[in-house]
């Protein structure tokens, strides 16, 4: 529940501080003192926007800060706030600063955090009705689960079994997916492996030949040019033609002159020696220039051939993008996959009967769950209705929307959303389209007194849901906020004093002057304010009649079982 409430500088606000208790708490008093100033700041830390003209003339930036105590059970607040890092203790601390500069900063027990996760966490706190709607029960998605838990005692058997169903069912398809989802993908799947494996296995690739075959094709290109070449040279260094000597034969010849001059000079034997090494080393180079010339004679088709050969090679790196390396992987990578298909095929088979089974069994769940649903709302149809014409809304329709789904979700085979009607003969339509302020909140206030024991938010704002509403409608209202504070905290503004006579706490808000600027003030009221506070919401008067009416309006007072 909400314990305390700090404002500064915000609004008419200067500086204010609020306590607040549990049961049904209300704040009165004239129009425009700031009751709904005080709504809305409480709005603010609850992830409302914000903007600098909230910030009181002449200052720089507003403050509000709000202490909560949420329910010590409270899984779903528990697990956002893990989620988003922030510690679930005993008071959750929320505060908001909005400076003219435009910056704006939200803190959640000391720790700054995104608005998203301010307006998240307050919607587990607090719901607000009225002028400054934050209202948990206009989300559609949350119909359901209130439908649920209103119908708990007749749906949790079958609920439970579905869930289960739907989860065994949930698991079983991750494992399928995991080997492929139907046989007929998995046939597919199968045969593109294989085909793959083979089509590259039995192009036999090798890096080695097809570098060889670029080079025989570039040699093949030039083979004119190349033969010419080795020709001229072979004849020069080794066999010599009619009209020129051979290098050789130049060489030996002169290394022969230089042998003979040994006798003369002896150091003429190395010149002599380098010469025969030279020769030797080109008479070895002649012989393999021979038989190049032998490697370089080929055959019409070989051309034809070779570029068939690579033409392979270009479809196979065209159509795989990848080197022969990487497609030489991929064929081992298709042999493992295809390996390890054929495996689980026995696997997938069972798996695909199982699945075929547990969601035969889910729907048939799930359609019992919805026939119970359907019944649940027809219920709660009744009992709304009856405390809506408690509530002044005579004629007035509600019901709840079935709109079902081929695919199953967690939560069933369908979507509800509760509807409402104001007046007979008109089309009921949904909660979010209701126009009226003060419809709206005895609509909210109907559902939230039947749905007191399923609804976990500790505390709920009413701003003026009196608004358009007397006499015996006033009083019912009244009786059922009552009603309602003995589950949940209830903060009311409010101008009645029928509601105010019922609460169990009333702050009475007021403006003053100091320093010729205005301010807003607020004074809990004891018993004995409370009777000339009440008196003058009765008439404006404080005569003795009035102020005895008000004191029996006071008697009416319920205890609440504090939480």
């Amino acid at each position: 529940m909400l314990l305390y409430l700090h404002l500064k500088n915000y609004a008419l606000v200067d500086n204010l501080s609020l306590e607040f208790f549990p049961g049904f708490n209300v704040l009165t008093g004239e129009t425009g003192a700031g009751k709904s100033i005080l709504i809305g700041a409480l709005g603010l830390v609850l992830g409302d926007r914000a903007s600098s003209e909230q910030v009181r003339s002449g200052c720089q930036q507003a403050f509000i800060e709000a202490v909560f105590s949420p329910p010590r059970d409270y899984p779903a607040l528990e697990k956002l706030m893990a989620d988003n890092g922030l510690p679930f203790e005993e008071e959750i601390v929320v505060s908001r600063e909005i400076s003219l500069s435009g910056r704006n900063l939200c803190r959640i027990n000391g720790r700054v955090v995104p608005l998203i996760t301010l307006k998240e966490v307050g919607s587990f706190l607090v719901d607000m009705h009225g002028q400054h709607s934050h209202q948990s029960l206009l989300r559609t998605e949350q119909h359901l689960f209130l439908l649920d838990e209103f119908g708990k005692s007749e749906l949790s058997q079958i609920k439970n079994q579905y869930e289960q169903l739907f989860s065994r069912w949930k698991d079983s398809q991750k494992k399928l997916q995991s080997l492929g989802k139907n046989s007929a993908e998995r046939k597919n799947k199968l045969e593109l492996l294989l085909y793959q494996y083979q089509e590259i296995t039995e192009a036999s690739l090798s890096e080695k030949e097809e570098n060889d075959l670029n080079r025989r094709l570039s040699i093949l290109d030039n083979l004119e040019k190349m033969l010419h070449i080795v020709q001229r040279a072979y004849t020069e260094i080794y066999s010599g033609s009619e009209n020129a000597a051979s290098i050789i034969d130049i060489l030996n010849k002169t290394a022969d002159d230089f042998a003979s001059l040994q006798k003369i000079d002896p150091a003429m034997e190395k010149f002599a020696n380098v010469l025969n090494e030279v020769s030797a080393n080109l008479s070895e180079l002649g012989h393999e220039l021979y038989n190049y010339q032998d490697s370089l004679n080929y055959y019409p088709e070989e051309r034809t051939e070779i570029e068939s050969r690579l033409e392979i090679y270009r479809h196979l790196k065209r159509k795989y993008r990848a080197t022969v390396g990487e497609i030489l992987l991929l064929a081992e990578k298709c042999r493992k996959e295809a390996e390890k298909l054929q495996a689980n095929e026995d696997e997938a088979l069972f798996l695909e009967k199982e699945c075929s089974e547990l969601e035969l069994k889910a729907r048939k769940a799930a359609e019992k769950l919805s026939e119970i649903r359907r019944a649940t709302a027809q219920n709660l149809k009744m009992q709304v209705e009856n405390v809506l014409k408690d509530l002044g809304i005579v004629g007035g329709t509600f019901s709840a929307a079935f709109k079902t789904r081929e695919a199953l979700t967690d939560t069933g085979s369908e979507e509800v959303e509760f509807l409402f009607s104001a007046n007979p003969g008109e089309d009921p339509k949904p909660l979010a389209k209701i126009i009226s302020a003060g419809e709206m909140a005895r609509v909210m206030l109907a559902l939230k007194s039947i749905l007191a024991e399923q609804d976990r938010i500790p505390t709920l704002v009413f701003d003026e849901i009196d608004s358009g509403i007397g006499g015996k409608t006033i009083q019912c209202v009244a009786n059922k906020m009552a009603e309602l504070s003995r589950k949940h905290q209830i903060i009311c503004v409010t101008h009645s004093p029928h509601i105010a006579g019922l609460a169990n706490h009333q702050y009475h808000l007021f403006k003053e002057v100091q320093k010729g600027r205005s301010a807003t003030r607020v004074k809990y009221l004891n018993d004995e304010d409370r009777v000339l506070e009440i008196a003058r919401m009765l008439d404006g008067s404080n005569s003795e009649i009035t102020r005895k009416h008000a004191a029996e309006l006071l008697k009416r007072r319920i205890n609440p079982e504090l939480f």
